[in-house]
């Protein structure tokens, strides 16, 4: 996928960023003071932090090969990223939402903003599922997705974690 813009957000992969060491040493830098404890605490076991001193290279590394990431930005700010997560069953023509934002920009709107973005571009260049997982503890996230036009996918929940699924248009 290539990157998009919505009204207030550039969204751009982030590896040519990464592979730029001056760039890369500026995002690693935004990140750790991104990823803080209430910005990971409803995602799954394999986003949080791995608490060695190289945690942010290793956070990176571990994003780069599990999805696709692109950074989210707001004028030079970065302030979250988009991850697409490969299917599990290989399904090509669908993909594993998540996003992230930093705590300064929760309650601005831009998670529907970034969300409708991705599922407009999506729908215009390479149409697919969109599937999403949100924590039962964090309603606001659920609200995004609904906003959106993702359905529930009650079968696919667990106690834990509501799911969503958004078909292509």
């Amino acid at each position: 996928m290539t990157g998009f813009t919505t009204e207030r957000l550039r969204v751009t992969p982030w590896g040519t960023a990464l592979d730029d060491p001056a760039s890369r040493a500026a995002i690693e830098d935004r990140l750790a003071r991104i990823l803080t404890p209430p910005v990971l605490r409803p995602l799954p076991p394999s986003v949080q932090l791995d608490g060695t001193a190289e945690q942010i290279a290793n956070w990176i590394a571990t994003r780069r090969a599990a999805s696709e990431v692109w950074l989210v930005e707001t004028g030079e700010a970065l302030i979250g990223l988009l991850m697409l997560f490969s299917d599990p069953e290989g399904d090509r023509d669908s993909a594993h939402l998540g996003y992230l934002f930093a705590e300064e920009a929760w309650g601005k709107g831009f998670a529907t903003e970034l969300v409708q973005g991705l599922a407009a571009h999506l729908d215009a260049t390479a149409p697919m599922t969109l599937r999403a997982g949100v924590d039962r503890s964090n309603p606001a996230s659920a609200r995004v997705l609904e906003k959106s036009g993702f359905l529930p996918d009650p079968g696919a929940g667990s106690p834990e974690t509501l799911r969503f699924r958004r078909p292509p248009r």
